[in-house]
């Protein structure tokens, strides 16, 4: 499933790292890196491995623990010591989870100056990485909290939405979390796909196991009954007003602020 993101990375990243040449003939070079962003349980840390894996090159995964320190400037030389090491094993993907903790924005007053050290060591190594052979990803449920001098071009190019996973997505991850498990014969996972819309990928895990517990505590084979009732017992982990929430920041992200209102009179009312 999920096709439409998966060009959108074949073709703006994995090709542009697999086929330098080509790409140079237009005038085009390798992205310095790509956000992902989108409500959690999503996959966005599965994405990247999987591109890690399909690109072939050095993959360094790290969280806000893996660098912030107590210590003054030893977040600095973390972060410093991370990029030297990706260099000097180019080509390498750094992928960093939860973005947002790591370079929050420096507009906000509870920002350290701590933090705020370790903002400006990450903008400077990420200038132009790509130049040395690294790629960044990074991935966080909040962009907005993000600060956006990371965003602009030359660090972070692509910004890259991922919602829920769609009909395909679901149908497939049923597929594959209940194949090897004792199932009735024939089971309709489209169906089971159709009753699970807004559910992120960690909620279709949660309700297979929860179905096999089901299954296993009654000496069961899984069935369609027993699926579609943990589906009714459990909602989606993530609410509509949440998942409509995120579509308002991929419009912005996008630049498309939908705002009809009309412009603010300038001068006297009549």
């Amino acid at each position: 499933g999920m096709q439409e993101l998966k060009n959108t990375i074949q073709l703006d990243v994995i090709d542009a790292l697999n086929e330098k040449e080509k790409y140079a003939e237009y005038g085009l070079t390798i992205p310095n890196g790509m956000l992902l962003y989108g409500p959690p349980g999503c996959g966005k840390t599965f994405f990247a491995e999987k591109m890690a894996e399909e690109i072939g090159f050095n993959f360094y995964q790290i969280k806000p623990s893996d660098i912030q320190s107590k210590w003054v400037n030893a977040s600095q030389e973390n972060i410093k010591n991370l990029f030297n090491e990706a260099k000097q094993n180019a080509p390498s993907i750094i992928f960093i989870d939860e973005l947002d903790a790591l370079v929050p924005s420096r507009d906000t007053s509870n920002i350290s100056h701590m933090n705020t050290s370790a903002v400006n060591e990450f903008l400077a190594q990420m200038n132009n990485c790509g130049d040395d052979g690294i790629f960044i990803v990074g991935a966080t449920n909040r962009p907005n909290a993000i600060d956006p001098a990371i965003l602009r071009s030359g660090r972070l190019d692509k910004h890259i939405y991922l919602p829920p996973p769609d009909f395909a997505a679901r149908k497939l991850m049923f597929e594959l979390y209940l194949k090897k498990r004792p199932t009735e014969i024939g089971l309709n996972y489209e169906e089971l796909a159709k009753a699970t819309e807004n559910y992120v990928s960690s909620d279709i895990k949660f309700l297979c196991d929860e179905a096999s517990r089901k299954a296993l505590k009654d000496n069961l084979r899984i069935t369609k009954s027993i699926v579609l009732e943990t589906i009714r017992k459990n909602k989606p982990s993530i609410s509509k007003t949440e998942l409509n929430s995120y579509l308002i920041i991929k419009a912005k992200m996008e630049g498309d602020n939908n705002n009809n209102n009309e412009r603010s009179r300038i001068g006297f009312k009549s």
